[in-house]
């Protein structure tokens, strides 16, 4: 056996070891999110709050999420699907306090339906208070480019809008009194950070989380669901501040005829046929036709310099606003292949988002279309059919179906709309961690100033980076707010260069030995401690045992008591064995008692209730 080195040898191998080099490449990290449908959209949702404090990074972390600026256009090394509905970021976080919710408590409610779990996770949601305002959530969209790298926050998305109250309960980010209700219908109220407009969404639940299984269907999507109701408020202005930006119901961009209209998100809208593109038209068809594609996107950013959304064309941002051809109802098929029929519709769009045909309708621009059929004297009012299909609804045919919206308008003005009210249904398709690698490469002067308010605040954080992506001041968000100290870096420091370290002198060689001494010393006391216990608790043991027997405790055993060690008194054997014999014609033999030739059901034990009177055995 090769014997072990000296302690000497030991020590000093150990002083002089050179430490252990840190890896200087960027490493993933993790970041907790979820993966929701929302509507005819997809999105990854994230809590704002288990992001990188530094808000300069989040871009970056964005786009790799999705696999953003994708040449090929598939999105293969993100999330993102290669369509503009699929390559979208939502940030949702309570309204008025940033305070994280456990996420072992989250857990246990929901994968678990642990009562601990669900009481801790009250206990977190009624330590935040109630909600402020009577806003309960803040809700900010962020589109991603596809083959660009462009991250867009100019406005928001009305399908992934009816998926922001499903994941806010499920992730106990809600007031207290809307899980004081239990299973039923709820109702939670949401900003938009990105129009600052209020959405009221409703909800059932059932065991503990928002209802998935319904029977409601939508156009677009395969299976039934939960049926999720969205109440758009005031969903007019949302970057203009004007239902009209222009003045006109009807203006000329580049000589066609169009109607500009600022609803849920600014849209544009002009007839199929003054471009000549069929109205009927489905997405695969119109990829085609590159030139209409490319007029329709000159008209689009015209029209947004004309509307005061972007001083010039090169500064239009790539999402709003929205351009759709319209069209009479008709009878056409869709991409389900069914057949939609005239009478099943009253007008038929067909949008554009950032220069691809929606393969269905964008549910902030159906609810502008809806604005727009209202106002006598648009495009859409002019091509809109006598008779609708459903009283108090707008019924719009799309690539994928139909949609009905309910827009409702001021009785003083006309044009003005007060709600708007679609229907929805949403899925959560998974929650875990996502990963990404920061290389980013910002100045210390920009993450200073990007991140010198932290996780704990009263405003949100998804607003402050929709205001500096926008280049716009985020002082007044943290006028009331103490700046926290700044985030230590996750990239791992450069090592210090290597040094040689001087050999022991014979003073740390002493000092490591009687430290080893000690140690041993120690563990000895130890033991020596447990044995003097054990020896105690048995002196102790007999003490007691000697105690019982003066006072006359006799100890008891099963035979003294006439049992088994089963528990089955001698007697019942006797006589079983007894009959057993007689069956046979033979003469019982030795008693299982000890052939004392008496009962031991008579037997007398102190101690042990009264004294049973003998039985003799039967002859």
């Amino acid at each position: 056996m090769r014997p072990s080195p000296s302690l000497s040898l030991r020590i000093r191998a150990h002083i002089t070891h050179p430490d252990t080099p840190r890896p200087r490449a960027p490493v993933q990290a993790a970041i907790p999110a979820a993966y929701y449908r929302g509507g005819t959209s997809r999105a990854v949702l994230f809590q704002p709050q288990h992001l990188p404090r530094d808000r300069a990074k989040w871009p970056s972390l964005f786009r790799q999420v999705m696999g953003a600026g994708d040449p090929y256009a598939r999105q293969l090394d993100g999330m993102g699907a290669g369509l503009s509905s699929l390559s979208n970021i939502c940030l949702v976080e309570p309204h008025g306090t940033r305070s994280l919710v456990p996420k072992q408590a989250i857990a246990d409610r929901i994968a678990y339906q642990s009562l601990d779990g669900a009481r801790t996770l009250l206990e977190q949601v009624a330590a935040r208070g109630d909600s402020v305002d009577g806003v309960d959530i803040d809700y900010t969209f962020v589109g991603l480019g596809i083959e660009s790298d462009e991250v867009d926050v100019a406005g928001n998305c009305g399908n992934m809008s009816s998926a922001i109250g499903p994941f806010a309960y499920n992730a106990g980010l809600l007031p207290p009194r809307i899980y004081a209700k239990g299973n039923g219908s709820v109702t939670v109220t949401i900003r938009n950070t990105n129009t600052a407009k209020l959405i009221h969404a409703t909800f059932d639940v059932a065991g503990g989380q928002a209802a998935v299984v319904g029977d409601y269907t939508i156009d677009g999507v395969t299976g039934p669901g939960a049926k999720i109701k969205l109440d758009f408020k005031h969903p007019y202005g949302s970057k203009t501040g004007k239902v009209l930006p222009t003045g006109n119901k009807i203006d000329y961009i580049l000589d066609y005829k169009v109607t500009c209209l600022d609803g849920a998100n600014p849209c544009i809208f002009l007839r199929a046929a003054d471009v000549g593109v069929d109205g009927t038209i489905l997405p695969n068809d119109f990829n085609k036709l590159p030139d209409k594609l490319a007029l329709l996107e000159r008209i689009r950013k015209a029209a947004a310099v004309a509307m005061g959304i972007a001083p010039t064309q090169d500064a239009v941002p790539r999402t709003i606003p929205k351009i759709g051809l319209v069209s009479m109802s008709s009878t056409h098929p869709v991409l389900s292949g069914q057949t939609l029929q005239t009478s099943q519709t009253d007008l038929v769009v067909r949008f554009l988002s950032d220069t691809q045909p929606h393969p269905a309708i964008p549910l902030t621009a159906a609810l502008t279309t809806a604005v727009a059929a209202r106002i006598p004297g648009t495009l859409v009012e002019q091509l809109l059919a006598p008779d609708p299909v459903m009283d108090g609804a707008i019924t719009i045919g799309h690539a994928s179906g139909r949609l009905q919206v309910d827009a409702t308008m001021d009785d003083k003005d006309k044009t003005t709309p007060i709600n708007g009210t679609v229907y929805r249904t949403a899925k959560r398709l998974f929650e875990g961690s996502t990963f990404w690698t920061d290389t980013t490469t910002n100045t210390p002067a920009e993450r200073a100033l990007r991140s010198i308010h932290g996780t704990n605040g009263t405003h949100s954080l998804g607003m402050a980076f929709v205001l500096e992506t926008r280049g716009q001041p985020t002082t007044q968000l943290w006028a009331d707010e103490e700046p926290e100290p700044p985030e230590r870096s996750p990239q791992p420091s450069t090592p210090p260069p290597k040094t040689t370290k001087p050999l022991p002198t014979p003073r740390d060689t002493s000092n490591a030995s009687l430290a080893a001494k000690g140690t041993q010393w120690h563990q000895w006391a130890k033991r020596h401690a447990k044995e003097k216990k054990s020896l105690r608790l048995t002196v102790e043991r007999r003490e007691e045992k000697a105690k019982k027997e003066e006072r006359g405790v006799q100890p008891t055993t099963r035979r003294q008591v006439g049992l088994d060690k089963w528990g089955t008194p001698y007697w019942v054997l006797n006589e079983k064995k007894e009959r057993r014999a007689a069956r046979g014609g033979r003469r019982p033999g030795v008693e299982v008692g000890g052939g004392s030739g008496v009962d031991v059901r008579g037997v007398g034990v102190e101690g042990r209730g009264e004294e049973r009177v003998p039985r003799t055995k039967k002859q």
